[in-house]
């Protein structure tokens, strides 16, 4: 494990990371229970009141929440710098994003606007204090060459942010949602924030724990702001150049996704650890979704592939094949690495491997559960009817699997904890 260079004593607390982690599954979970209770019509377009209310639970309850922690443990350790007022700040962007994918999903299903309103005070509390708490760390640090990435990341993922709160203004005054917001929040969400801020802490994450030989330097500080400057060239084209460069551009971004991808998956088969784990069975699915995604998004933007089922197909991919994906794979390696590097530093504490926080055979057996959850997801897409419940069934089987192994790691720290010290840890949500 290569972790030359990084400044474990600048993290946070353990178990304040260790929550929004521990939490952020069961948002998964809850977005299984949402389809299986709309049923098949929740697959026949992108925008009905079920997969809405989904999607914004994984996407702000499950994947902004474990993102935003991630920043707030990685920086520290990589810049050498620890974030200021973290313990107090930490909490409220958990608490903030959490709460608000509750009631965004609530008001989805509702449609009531006061819960579009409701929804909006702690997102635009977590998503302010997460955003500059972040954004002024970073800057702070020139000559970190390695974060320039993220602040790019963290930049756009704010401004798809801020395009989320417009969209749940407007719906909470009662007046019709921009059409233009439709596809530039998730194209900012996506291909902005989630896509840059995965390839930097990519960076990071693979060297140390698979062995893959690190980014190219030029690699990672150009492709924050190339990224950026696509999806700024897309919103002036698309106001005002017409369609045909918004297309093209649009294409452009999809082949620097794939490229992306295709690059990543080279160095994890290359990597000197040759021994898969759950995390490798992880991230080939996640590139395969993220290259899917990429795919799909190019043929919509060429006009090759039209009707609602390409919106659903590529957002499927984006969100739970490459997204979802990757997260779990990152959440196995991440958790167990900060449990075992803290049971290292209290005095008297046994010896053990890091894998031994989250057994082997529980997150291959979640692997499997979760490659079956995308394969009757994309079913359910061509066939509601037929698979669409089943979609849901399996989604809140892959939730429950995750937060159930993260909650094996804290027992297991729990444990060791009290056997080495006598006090036992403060490890309440």
């Amino acid at each position: 494990m290569n972790t030359r260079g990084l400044a474990f004593d600048e993290a946070p607390p353990l178990m304040l990371v260790l929550r929004s982690f521990l939490l952020a599954p069961w948002f998964l979970a809850a977005s299984g229970v949402v389809l299986m209770a709309a049923g098949p019509t929740a697959w026949v377009d992108r925008y009905t009141p079920g997969l809405l209310a989904a999607t914004h639970l994984v996407t702000i309850g499950f994947l902004t929440l474990t993102a935003t922690t991630a920043v707030f443990q990685l920086v520290p350790v990589v810049a050498g710098i620890g974030l200021p007022y973290a313990t107090a700040l930490i909490p409220v962007v958990r608490w903030g994003f959490a709460l608000g994918a509750a009631l965004l999903a609530a008001a989805f299903l509702d449609n009531r606007p006061l819960f579009f309103a409701l929804a909006a005070i702690p997102l635009a509390l977590a998503a302010a204090v997460f955003t500059v708490s972040a954004a002024s760390a970073l800057w702070r640090l020139p000559k970190q060459k390695t974060m320039t990435p993220m602040i790019h990341a963290i930049l756009m993922l704010g401004v798809a942010l801020v395009f989320g709160l417009i969209m749940a203004g407007e719906r909470a005054a009662g007046a019709p949602v921009s059409a233009a917001l439709l596809d530039t929040h998730p194209l900012w969400a996506l291909a902005g924030g989630a896509f840059v801020l995965w390839a930097a802490v990519a960076a990071q994450v693979l060297p140390m724990f698979q062995g893959v030989r690190p980014w190219p330097a030029r690699v990672s500080l150009m492709l924050g702001p190339f990224v950026l400057g696509l999806l700024l060239a897309i919103l002036v084209a698309d106001v005002w150049a017409g369609g045909v460069w918004g297309a093209a551009l649009r294409i452009a971004l999809a082949v620097v996704v794939a490229t992306a991808a295709a690059h990543a998956a080279h160095r994890l088969h290359t990597r000197t650890r040759r021994r898969a784990d759950a995390m490798t069975f992880f991230w080939y699915m996640g590139l395969a979704g993220l290259t899917g995604a990429a795919v799909a998004g190019g043929l919509m933007a060429a006009h090759i592939v039209t009707g609602p089922r390409g919106p659903l197909v590529f957002g499927f991919l984006a969100i739970a094949g490459a997204a979802v994906s990757l997260i779990d794979g990152m959440l196995y390696k991440i958790v167990p690495f900060l449990v075992w590097l803290n049971l290292q530093r209290q005095p008297g504490a046994a010896h053990v491997l890091m894998s031994s926080a989250i057994g082997e055979r529980a997150t291959r057996r979640h692997a499997v559960v979760h490659a079956a959850a995308l394969g009757l997801g994309l079913a359910a897409i061509g066939r509601p009817r037929a698979f669409g419940e089943a979609a849901g069934v399996a989604w809140t089987a892959d939730g429950v699997m995750l937060g159930a192994n993260l909650v094996v790691a804290l027992v297991f720290y729990r444990r060791l904890s009290r056997a080495a010290t006598g006090v036992l840890p403060h490890a309440t949500l």
